[in-house]
């Protein structure tokens, strides 16, 4: 598939509000015709606003045998609820979420501001898979990818998912807001870790709820 196809199919997704489990034949093969074709200048828009201009074909043509495939599983989720006509906190969720996505990619600014931009992402990804009920397992495959392909935008940092550490270390994590002060059992967690890149030293703690 060539860039525009890719694209089209992207927002075929989109329009049709299709199902993460549904994305393989909305990329893969014949799909039905939207109803309505948008028109150009809204097609720019939606394929900026799921970064279909960002992404490149190994996450948007990955197939489910490919490492990448869960970040294709995540970014059509979030299509899907960017797609939704109601307004529930998932919706909303979404478009926050998007939007953060948007603003760190796009936006130039000092590595050490972008780091914290970035964390306020993961903040909201994780608000995001809570608020939709997001499948632990896509989630927990898909945020260390996440979080590398967020690195690319980096220097000298590096951003990184705890999402496979299930006890609480008080040198990597700070408990969330409703956490149990005193369990050491990680439930979630609520945003990535930041780390040196050099020395591996901690820059910013990882968000959890215990």
């Amino acid at each position: 598939m060539d860039d525009e196809q890719i694209k089209k199919a992207v927002l075929a997704v989109i329009e049709r509000s299709v199902p993460a489990r549904e994305l393989a034949a909305a990329f893969g093969g014949p799909r039905s015709t939207p109803a309505a074709e948008a028109s150009a200048g809204a097609t720019r828009l939606l394929t900026r606003i799921v970064l279909g201009d960002i992404l490149d074909d190994a996450i948007l043509a990955a197939r489910p045998s490919d490492r990448t495939f869960p970040l294709r599983l995540f970014f059509g989720e979030l299509g899907r609820f960017l797609a939704s006509e109601d307004e529930s906190t998932a919706t909303e969720s979404a478009f926050t979420l998007a939007s953060g996505l948007n603003f760190y990619f796009r936006a130039t600014m000092e590595s050490d501001a972008k780091m914290w931009v970035g964390l306020e992402v993961s903040r909201q990804l994780y608000a995001f898979a809570a608020a939709a009920k997001l499948e632990a397992d896509v989630l927990a495959r898909s945020a260390p990818l996440l979080a590398a392909l967020m690195n690319n935008e980096l220097e000298r940092l590096k951003l990184e998912s705890v999402d496979h550490v299930k006890v609480f270390d008080s040198q990597l994590h700070e408990r969330a807001a409703g956490s149990d002060q005193s369990s050491f059992n990680i439930v979630r967690p609520t945003s990535f870790l930041c780390r040196v890149a050099t020395n591996n030293a901690v820059k910013a703690k990882a968000g959890v709820l215990t």
